[in-house]
C-alpha cells in the first residue's frame, strides 16, 4: 500500500513537472521567423538610434566643457565644426 502511494505521488509530480515545463517551453520558444526579424530589426533600430542620440549628447557636453575651460562662448564653431 506504501508503494503504491509513493508510485502514485511520484506519477503526479512526474506529471506535474511535465505540463510545466511544457508550459515555460511554449512561453519562451521563438518567434516564428518573420516576427523574430520584425523584432531584431526594430531592437537595432532603437539601440541605433538611441546610440546616436548619447554620442550627440556627449559631444555637446564636451563641446560646452571645453567652452568653458577656454572661456571662449564660441570655440568650435569655425567652419566645418558639427558643433
Amino acid at each position: 500500500m506504501a508503494a503504491g502511494k509513493r508510485l502514485l505521488a511520484f506519477g503526479g509530480g512526474a506529471l506535474l513537472g511535465a505540463a510545466s515545463g511544457a508550459a515555460v517551453a511554449a512561453l519562451l520558444a521563438p518567434q516564428p521567423g518573420e516576427d523574430l526579424q520584425r523584432q531584431t530589426r526594430a531592437l537595432i533600430d532603437e539601440v541605433k538610434s538611441e546610440g546616436d542620440r548619447a554620442a550627440e549628447e556627449t559631444r555637446q557636453h564636451l563641446a560646452n566643457r571645453f567652452r568653458g575651460r577656454v572661456d571662449d562662448p564660441v570655440a568650435l564653431r569655425g567652419e566645418g565644426a558639427e558643433v
